[in-house]
């Protein structure tokens, strides 16, 4: 016989594993990624989570890991306080909300949301820290390096789509059956 615990607990349990993943993917992604570029990009890590629980999840959880992540990668690394805050939570509101109208079994889905948030992403985060008056090469950031971004991001986000789709499930447990993207009672008729 299997023991699992209560809803409630398992609901904080889910709610803790969340938060520390959050935390856990913005300090590799501040601390470890910089040192360990792959070919040359560092991988934004709590975006594609928070993209991908956007595009699984049916509530608007994904919004609040978009500022909180974005918030902790602001305070990690040295962009400016809020800039990455806005940026994410405006992505997930974005890209990650159309992922409602889909499947969301597939992990297809977040991985081409992910490039779609990452094709916004870069050239949004540039403009804005022209706008904070920081001296950025267009050409540099955007099309050299967005390429090989979006391969990187695209990676990642395969690779956190199982990680992110178990916590979805510890803190928002479903009903066993599902129709047209909502849970129905066990009876469909």
């Amino acid at each position: 016989m299997i023991v699992q615990p209560r809803r409630g607990r398992r609901l904080w349990i889910g709610y803790i594993c969340s938060v520390l993943l959050v935390l856990i993917l913005g300090l590799l992604q501040t601390s470890v990624f910089p040192s360990f570029a792959i070919v040359g990009i560092r991988p934004a890590l709590v975006l594609m989570s928070t993209i991908t629980l956007a595009t699984i999840s049916d509530d608007a959880r994904a919004l609040y890991w978009g500022f909180a992540g974005g918030l902790l990668i602001d305070l990690l690394s040295t962009t400016p306080l809020g800039v990455n805050a806005l940026l994410f939570t405006l992505l997930v509101y974005i890209v990650g909300g159309q992922g409602r109208r889909f499947d969301r079994v597939n992990p297809v889905f977040p991985v081409l949301a992910g490039v779609t948030a990452t094709v916004l992403y870069y050239p949004a985060l540039i403009l804005a820290l022209q706008l904070l008056e920081f001296d950025i090469d267009w050409g540099k950031q955007v099309w050299d390096r967005l390429p090989r971004a979006v391969a990187v991001n695209a990676g990642a986000t395969m690779l956190l789509y199982p990680v992110v789709r178990r916590v979805e499930t510890w803190t928002y447990p479903h009903s066993s059956a599902r129709f047209l993207g909502r849970s129905v009672g066990g009876y469909p008729g």
